[in-house]
């Protein structure tokens, strides 16, 4: 009976590793006829990062809304790249942002076209756009036009600006065809001649995102023009005038009539523009909107202004850098609800709410037809700091960025109390959500077309590794023969010592 065993138990364990070498022979042939199938017919799948980042239905959305139905009398919008196209397509670099622009032609195919222009040969014609560089990019539709460096593209880290963090192509191919197709797009005016000092263009790009065209403004000089969308003030060093005896032109009057008319107004301040003192003016104007700073003449004669401080919520070691906070509760969070990622902040004070303003409820302060909104605090447990000491606690957080809302003609003013909020580390980083943040809250102040949605598409992986077909035919002959083997002698030993057992 045991002999009748072995030979039954050698006869099934026969079988077995018969068939499992019968399995991974007819795996092996079969992707052999595969391979030989997809040489010849070119089936492949691309795994480059050209395709990592296909237009997302956020853009055709937003393209399908602002910007084609403004193609209907036919003139198109041409994505012009400023190389030949072997060239562009060489470059990987490039190449990403060429899908991007294919990709939409291809959807578009009445009112979007590619086109390339070699800007040594035609210097005349990249001239004429203010092209500096081959890897720019010039998105036309008839006479009007944007130039999009290759930069523009791309989201960097705050201590590497070299290295992309992030893709932002839809976002900026769709906010330049939506510029080119608005005739009649909104001016944002940055006020002049008061010492206002930009670190860079972040904040004009975000203006230019927004759909503003931009330019400049002496509100001493000349009056606020009728087609004034967005009127801002960057960090000002000296007040505005009014009618005192000296000056023969009141700045502050011609703000007023533009708020009476529903202006939109946005001021950026920080905890050092007021040490000097001597913004009685401006300070008076948005004081009559709810907008006050703390500060007050120190001990030696010198103005304090409070400087907010949160050691447990902060980006620097001093912790003068601050994480901001959206209140969850209340009007501020219904605006700003989409917003989930970080707000920086530096050097900033403090807004209190001006007298006679009180609390309806909902995290607002209302004043007759004004209601002024924080629609971004410090943390609980933050201190203001004037003189080299702490001044102020409070256990609701400071006021840092507030909405105020005049009820009776539409007008809105903003007021940030850092100017380093719309710094290039803040907005350009695709670290921080500072860009997000200005946009949602001009979308609140009336201009609902901000590409607010079109968010950057962080690089999963930024190496590209590259095999060659004998690298290729070495892995794929390890990968099938290797378990073949390791499978036979495995059935073989369970077979001798099923045997001998």
């Amino acid at each position: 009976m045991p002999k009748a065993t072995s030979k039954k138990t050698f006869r099934h364990g026969s079988v077995s590793v018969l068939l499992t070498v019968a399995v991974v022979a007819a795996a092996i042939l079969s992707n052999a006829i595969v391979t030989a199938l997809a040489m010849r017919y070119g089936w492949f799948i691309n795994m480059n990062p050209d395709y990592l980042y296909p237009v997302t239905d956020i853009c055709y959305d937003y393209l399908d809304t602002y910007v084609i139905p403004e193609t209907a009398d036919g003139d198109k919008i041409e994505i012009v790249f400023c190389d030949n196209k072997e060239n562009v397509v060489a470059d990987s670099t490039q190449a990403i942002i060429h899908n991007t622009a294919l990709e939409l032609a291809e959807s578009y195919p009445n009112a979007v076209e590619i086109s390339y222009l070699n800007v040594w040969e035609r210097p005349k014609v990249a001239r004429s756009y203010g092209v500096t560089a081959s890897t720019d990019v010039v998105v036309k539709c008839g006479e009007s036009f944007r130039v999009c460096t290759l930069r523009d593209f791309f989201s960097f880290s705050v201590s590497d600006n070299s290295t992309p963090l992030a893709y932002n192509g839809e976002k900026r191919l769709a906010v330049a065809m939506k510029a080119v197709v608005s005739s009649d797009a909104p001016v944002a005016y940055f006020t002049l001649n008061h010492g206002e000092s930009f670190p860079d263009y972040s904040l004009l790009f975000a203006a230019t995102d927004a759909g503003y065209m931009v330019n400049y403004l002496d509100a001493l000089s000349f009056d606020i023009p009728e087609d004034c969308g967005l009127l801002i003030t960057y960090n000002p060093a000296q007040d505005f005038t009014t009618y005192d005896g000296v000056s023969g032109t009141s700045e502050i009057e011609k703000l007023e009539a533009y708020m009476d008319d529903g202006g939109k107004y946005m001021v950026f301040v920080s905890a050092d523009t007021f040490n000097a003192g001597g913004f009685d003016n401006l300070e008076g104007f948005l004081s009559e909107r709810g907008v006050t700073f703390d500060h007050r003449e120190g001990t030696e004669g010198v103005e304090e202004c409070n400087a907010i401080r949160d050691l447990n919520h902060a980006l620097s070691t001093d912790g003068y850098t601050l994480v901001g906070k959206i209140p969850e509760t209340g009007k501020a969070a219904e605006i700003m609800a989409d917003i989930k990622g970080t707000i920086r902040l530096s050097n900033a004070t403090a807004i209190t709410p001006a007298e006679g303003f009180a609390a309806n409820g909902n995290g607002s302060f209302v004043k007759g037809n004004y209601t002024i909104t924080p629609l971004l605090t410090s943390y609980e447990g933050a201190e203001a700091w004037a003189g080299g000491r702490a001044v102020a606690r409070t256990a609701e957080g400071f006021n840092l960025i507030t909405l105020t809302e005049d009820k009776s003609n539409g007008s809105y003013l903003l007021v940030s109390t850092s100017t380093e909020f719309a710094s290039e580390a803040a907005m350009q980083s695709g670290v921080y959500d500072n860009e997000s943040f200005l946009l949602t809250a001009l979308g609140a102040m009336g201009k609902t077309d901000t590409p607010v949605e079109l968010a950057a598409q962080p690089f999963a992986e930024t190496t590209i590794y590259t095999l060659t077909t004998a690298s290729a035919r070495n892995i794929t002959i390890a990968l099938t023969a290797v378990p073949t083997l390791v499978v036979l002698a495995a059935g073989l030993i369970i077979l001798i010592r099923r045997k001998f057992a």
